[in-house]
């Protein structure tokens, strides 16, 4: 329960959970760049129904807070890859894969492991709404956490994308089916804005939401924002992770998540439960599809990138290259998949082609 003052409206509050993927055939994660995907999990309880929501997460993290300035990196997207009301079906998009392809045979995506379980809400606050969190497990955050920028307790401003406007760095969804399929009331809440605050929690409910979370605080926040979000005292026996998403003990390292560190390769149980994936559903396929009913982000090809990039001279900072590949992209057909995914890649300063191919395949 969360408790409000006059300054703060409770949108919603429920239980939340973050989950990161090792990369494909990785053995031991050790750092963001041995991690294919990162996750949050949302459980609420809304009326007699559950509702749960998986979420992937842009950059593999958390946004940046900090205090003073802004960065690039205290904003990110997250993307719905599933809605439903049985935590089973989230358990089961967390659980390893494997898939065959031509060229290199069988591979393997490990599961997904916890690194991170709290109470979280959506408060409207100030004329905006933010996405406010309490950390229970691990009690306190370690090496796991930091790489994932998740804090003991932080909050974001959290708004829903206009899925009928183009937002340079969002993919825009051509295909119909491809957008989320918001009822007649929902979609005139945006009129023609690019972005709404979430208001009504029925928003985050629809597979292909798109969301924008900008870094807003990572101390004192139930003080800020003048709510009292009621954590609970965790342990390995209480854990939500267990109860809610019926997540089993023997199928999970649960080192990240009672610790704080990353499992060593002797931690990591093999999980008798795989989920075999089609040409439709591994990286690189048609789909592309990893951990969701949707594909949650398309590989882009190098060749597309390499296109986009010809004649650039380097070295260059990130967002100069951003700026080149947006001078050229009378070049490809379809620009937007490949410049949302220059967009992502990691800010420094590349030397070589071969850096920024490299960058990019780390995003796929």
């Amino acid at each position: 329960m969360v408790k409000e003052n006059k300054n703060s409206k409770d949108i919603e509050h429920g239980d939340i959970f973050f989950f990161y993927r090792p990369k494909i055939d990785s053995k031991e994660v050790k750092e963001l760049g041995d991690v294919q995907r990162f996750y949050m999990v949302t459980a609420l309880e809304q009326g007699e129904e559950d509702v749960y929501r998986l979420f992937l997460l842009g950059q593999k993290q958390l946004p940046e807070i900090v205090e003073g300035k802004s960065t690039s990196k205290e904003r990110n997207w997250a993307l719905n890859v599933l809605t439903t009301s049985n935590p089973e079906d989230i358990h089961k998009e967390l659980l390893p894969a494997e898939y065959t392809t031509e060229t290199k045979g069988e591979r393997r995506i490990g599961t997904a492991t916890p690194a991170g379980e709290g109470k979280y809400s959506i408060v409207k606050h100030h004329g905006h709404t933010e996405l406010a969190y309490i950390l229970e497990l691990p009690k306190v955050p370690g090496p796991t956490q930091r790489e994932f920028e998740i804090k003991s307790e932080a909050s974001y401003i959290i708004s829903v994308k206009n899925p009928d406007i183009q937002v340079p760095g969002f993919a825009a969804f051509s295909a119909q089916d491809k957008k989320p399929r918001y009822p007649k009331h929902l979609k005139e809440m945006f009129g023609n804005r690019r972005w709404i605050d979430v208001e009504n929690p029925e928003l985050l409910n629809y597979e292909n939401t798109q969301l924008l979370l900008i870094g807003a605080r990572k101390k004192d926040v139930q003080e800020e924002l003048g709510i009292d979000i009621e954590e609970e005292k965790e342990s390995q026996r209480s854990a939500d992770l267990f109860k809610e998403l019926h997540i089993r003990r023997e199928q999970v390292p649960l080192k990240p998540i009672f610790e704080g560190k990353f499992p060593k390769k002797e931690d990591i149980p093999v999980s008798a439960e795989v989920k075999k994936l089609g040409k439709d559903q591994y990286p690189g396929g048609k789909g592309g599809k990893v951990g969701g009913k949707v594909a949650a982000a398309r590989a882009v090809s190098a060749a597309a990138v390499a296109k986009l990039l010809s004649g650039i001279s380097l070295p260059k900072k990130k967002d100069e290259v951003i700026a080149y590949a947006k001078k050229n992209k009378g070049k490809l057909d379809k620009v937007e998949e490949v410049l949302e995914t220059i967009n992502e890649i990691p800010n420094k300063t590349y030397h070589t082609m071969a850096e920024v191919e490299k960058a990019v395949g780390e995003i796929r």
